[in-house]
């Protein structure tokens, strides 16, 4: 059954339904969340809110075969704020607390930890395309540009991520 086929069976009342859409997206959209803020315990309770309130907003949804952008869109606007709280624009940053460790897990790596290093917006794009697995256009529809300039984007920080990664393997750090 296709996400659209469970978006209407939601919709026409079956609630329990939604438990399928949980179960497939759910993942995603810790590990979206995870990658945007480099926190594991926020990007679960991220997720988790995120569900929550495409449950509630289901209705407002568009086109239901597009669920899983319309979600990862969801996932990122909860990131951003929780990232707006962790650091108000008030709190120099010398007075600012340290980022929480958290021991590596399965998934973690070089390349996530590099990731981390970039700025939000190329985070953002490169999570929505090759976590959320969106397509150009989804992104473009979600984020409320052009596909061209998704592209660009993508390119670019596909661009800052090699050089990161050409940086870690001259100086070492990379295995």
């Amino acid at each position: 059954m296709t996400d659209a086929q469970v978006v209407r069976q939601v919709l026409a009342g079956n609630a329990d339904a939604y438990a399928l859409l949980v179960q497939r997206h759910q993942r995603t959209a810790v590990a979206a969340a995870h990658h945007l803020t480099g926190d594991r315990e926020a990007a679960r309770d991220i997720a988790q809110d995120a569900l929550v309130d495409a449950w509630r907003g289901l209705d407002g949804l568009r086109d239901p075969a597009k669920f899983a952008g319309w979600l990862l869109g969801i996932v990122r606007n909860k990131c951003r704020a929780f990232l707006r709280g962790r650091l108000p624009d008030d709190v120099p940053l010398d007075d600012a607390p340290a980022p929480s460790v958290n021991p590596p897990e399965p998934g973690d790596g070089p390349v996530t930890e590099l990731l981390r290093k970039l700025p939000l917006k190329d985070r953002e794009m490169l999570v929505a395309r090759y976590v959320g697995e969106l397509s150009y256009a989804e992104i473009a529809r979600h984020m409320g540009m052009t596909v061209n300039n998704v592209r660009v984007r993508c390119c670019r920080a596909r661009g800052r991520l090699r050089e990161l990664l050409a940086e870690a393997d001259e100086a070492g750090e990379r295995t």
